[in-house]
Formats: structure tokens, C-alpha cells, sequence
């Protein structure tokens, strides 16, 4: 029994995991600043390999008084995938396996109280 519940768990793990190092199947731009993402609105096929390519076009908002920490691109659960501390100029990237179809939100957890960082993910 244990070792059947440890083979599910394992599985769930596996085909739940959703960043991968495969190659890119399609290749998605995105710039993102105080006023938001853009594009902000993307639609991917389901099943492909994502290159999503974030450029910071400035630093966001200051983590309390010091130094900004940048913008970030975080696509909520069930992919749950965050790239963080984008700084003005700066691109990161992150490929992802669009495996879960459906409408799914993309933001920056350090702006979007304040700013309009949000976005929609549609895996068709």
C-alpha cells in the first residue's frame, strides 16, 4: 500500500509539473512596466512548450523604501510558474508546457495592488 500511494504521489508530481527544458514550440514576447503587460492578452494551444520572453521596461515600484526589486511574471495555479526580479532593460525567460487547458491569470505579485499588472492566459 505504501508503495502504491508513493508511485501516485510520484506521478503527480511528474505529470503536474508544467516548467520544463524541452525546446519551444512557440515563442511569446512580453514587456511589462507600471502600466502593464503587453501584449495582455495570450492565447497558446494546448499541449505546446511556451519560450515566454519577459523585458522590464521599468523597475516597478520600490520594496519599501530602498531598491526596486523589479517586475516579475507569475502565472497562477495550476501552472504556478514565476520568473522573478525583471529589472528596467533586463530580459528573463521561462519555457512552460501548456498542459492545462482553460482561462488562467498572469501578474506581477510586487505591482498589481497598485498597478494594472495583470494578464489573461487562454490554453485552447
Amino acid at each position: 500500500m505504501k508503495k502504491l500511494l508513493l508511485l501516485l504521489v510520484s506521478l503527480f508530481f511528474v505529470f503536474s509539473c508544467t516548467k520544463t527544458e524541452e525546446k519551444p514550440e512557440v515563442v511569446v514576447d512580453i514587456k511589462v512596466s507600471k502600466d502593464g503587460y503587453s501584449p495582455s492578452e495570450i492565447t497558446i494551444p494546448r499541449g505546446k512548450v511556451v519560450l515566454f520572453r519577459i523585458t522590464a521596461l521599468d523597475d516597478g515600484i520600490p520594496a519599501g523604501y530602498g531598491q526596486s526589486s523589479g517586475h516579475c511574471f507569475y502565472i497562477l495555479p495550476p501552472y504556478d510558474v514565476m520568473v522573478k526580479n525583471i529589472h528596467k532593460g533586463q530580459t528573463k525567460e521561462i519555457k512552460v508546457k501548456m498542459i492545462y487547458p482553460g482561462d488562467f491569470i498572469f501578474t506581477c505579485p510586487y505591482c498589481s495592488g497598485i498597478f494594472p499588472t495583470n494578464g489573461e492566459l487562454h490554453v485552447k
